[in-house]
């Protein structure tokens, strides 16, 4: 087993803007607001999903992104928004389709000889946009990178023991033992291919905005401002082909208002990752297609320490928290009450979703009920109650008010939280197990792979990301089982009985599962949207629609 580093824990944080404070009685009262809206009108975005764009060329785009990245490389700074960048720009051996699915990338094909052995084959055809050809070397040179012990990426790499070139254009993987999830490693997630050239001579100032970036993507970097921008344009070297769109402007807009004036004004063309009850404001002046993408958002517990190191405390929080109402009244129907940190579509590749529905059915499900929290409070040493405080990041305001909320019903079990909005950037330093008793887990993941959540959150070993510090053997057991073996059938089932097992001792109470907004003007259209849509080449999928 492997820890992770600090720099890993906050490394898929969406980048999302706050908006205006909202008071304790005004987070009662979303809850109680208008009823979600049908499902139809979700089955209504969904079918936009399945429209196919024309080819006519698109000189130029700007986008609007709800927050600002500081640094381009994604090894330094990897938060979500880096990786809707950096994805345009740089590929890595394997791609994950906007379904989750394994896909070829810079490799053509790959296999799997042995339990501990993978052998890719790369492409032909694949050149850098500066018109070098990606090499065996240039792979050896950005797994090094990846493996340097200043990057956010290196925990992905523990396990390796070595990285060959075993052929012309062969590169051969090998880990100290088996670890059934690595098969995702070198997907763009935890691998980003540069130029040995480039980062040779770019060392340690990769991603700024004198070096910007060096990929065999469908665009390059021409521009980059921390605080302003990102403008990017077609690589026509791809291999993949030559996409509609020629050149793109991503544009930092942290304000909603402002982003939605400028969109009504055609200073932008669109916006991504907006906030499902922002989104619906853009409804009337843009085409907006909402899309489940996989990320959590849970309260996690100290359980080392007082109060939470009681599990009626716990359990007394769980009940308190109205998560039908958050996902109703906050979201706006836009979401889903989650069961466990894992969302049921991560298991595709290991279960049905019958036998994922059926496992999760067998989860407790903590109904919302004050009179179940305080009988549960009452059982633990803290019955008189105390005070914490809960800290969210200015990006994510529907986490503000889901924190307003659940602190107006603990206030009725004489428990006071104080919530408390702090930059992103604090937030995230924040992030560190033991640091506070209470905290936020956000997390996007970028792998099909439910072991992304249960080794990372769940595993002891994890110390620098198992945000409650669980400590449970059975859990730990399972997890190290489901690393070893090549049977997917007995993987599934050692990793559904780590989630069981931490699911009944509550280190962390999952409140929804979401959906990611993406709104563009209505002659547009993304194909092909899916959870992992933005972390590919999404900017090529864009199309002018077919007119009427």
């Amino acid at each position: 087993m492997h820890s992770v580093p600090d720099g890993q824990i906050g490394r898929r944080v969406m980048l999302r803007t706050a908006g205006a404070g909202v008071g304790v009685l005004a987070a009662s009262a979303i809850l109680s607001a208008c009823s979600p809206p049908p499902r139809e009108a979700d089955a209504g975005s969904e079918g936009k999903t399945a429209t196919r764009g024309t080819d006519t060329p698109i000189d130029s785009l700007t986008l609007a992104l709800p927050s600002s990245i500081s640094t381009l490389d994604a090894s330094r700074e990897s938060g979500i928004l880096n990786y809707v960048v950096a994805a345009l720009v740089q590929e890595s051996l394997l791609s994950v389709g906007p379904a989750g699915e394994l896909k070829p990338g810079l490799a053509e094909s790959w296999k799997q000889p042995d339990a501990t052995t993978y052998v890719y084959t790369l492409r032909r055809d694949a050149r850098f946009s500066d018109g070098s050809t990606v090499t065996t070397d240039d792979v050896l040179a950005s797994v090094q990178a990846a493996r340097d012990d200043s990057s956010a990426l290196a925990y992905a790499w523990a396990g390796v023991t070595s990285v060959k070139a075993t052929g012309a254009r062969e590169i051969t993987i090998r880990l100290a033992e088996p670890d059934a999830a690595f098969a995702w490693t070198p997907t763009p997630g935890t691998l980003l291919i540069s130029s040995r050239a480039f980062l040779t001579r770019n060392k340690g100032s990769v991603g700024t905005p004198k070096t910007l970036l060096l990929g065999s993507g469908p665009y390059k970097v021409t521009s980059f401002a921390a605080d302003d921008h990102v403008s990017l344009e077609r690589n026509d070297a791809w291999w993949g082909g030559k996409p509609s769109l020629k050149r793109l402007k991503l544009s930092f807009i942290p304000d909603a208002g402002t982003r939605l004036v400028a969109m009504k004004s055609g200073s932008v063309d669109g916006a991504l990752n907006l906030p499902s009850d922002e989104a619906r404001s853009w409804e009337s002046t843009a085409s907006v297609t909402y899309t489940g993408d996989r990320s959590v958002v849970a309260l996690a517990f100290d359980t080392s320490r007082a109060p939470f190191n009681d599990v009626h405390v716990r359990k007394a929080f769980a009940h308190a928290a109205d998560r039908a109402g958050m996902t109703h009244g906050i979201l706006h129907g836009k979401a889903e009450v989650a069961a466990t940190l894992v969302s049921p579509d991560m298991w595709g590749d290991l279960l049905t979703a019958d036998q994922v529905a059926e496992a999760y059915r067998a989860l407790p499900t903590w109904d919302f009920d004050l009179e179940h929290a305080k009988a549960e409070l009452a059982k633990s040493a803290h019955g008189d109650g105390f005070t914490l405080d809960l800290s969210y990041p200015s990006s994510g305001p529907q986490l503000g008010k889901a924190a307003l909320a659940l602190a107006a019903s603990l206030k009725k079990l004489g428990i006071t939280l104080d919530v408390k909005e702090v930059t992103l950037e604090q937030w995230i330093a924040d992030l560190v197990p033991g640091r506070k008793p209470l905290q936020f887990l956000w997390y996007f993941p970028v792998t099909g792979d439910p072991a992304e959540l249960t080794n990372a959150y769940l595993d002891a070993s994890a110390t620098a990301t198992n945000l409650p510090r669980y400590d449970d053997t059975t859990v730990s057991d399972a997890l190290a089982a489901a690393r070893k073996t090549t049977d997917r059938a007995e993987r599934a089932r050692h990793l559904m009985a780590a989630v069981k097992t931490a699911a009944a001792a509550l280190p962390y109470l999952p409140l929804w599962w979401a959906q990611t907004a993406t709104a563009l003007s209505k002659d547009l259209v993304l194909e092909e949207p899916g959870p992992f849509t933005l972390i590919g080449p999404w900017a090529a999928r864009i199309k002018k629609t077919a007119a009427p």
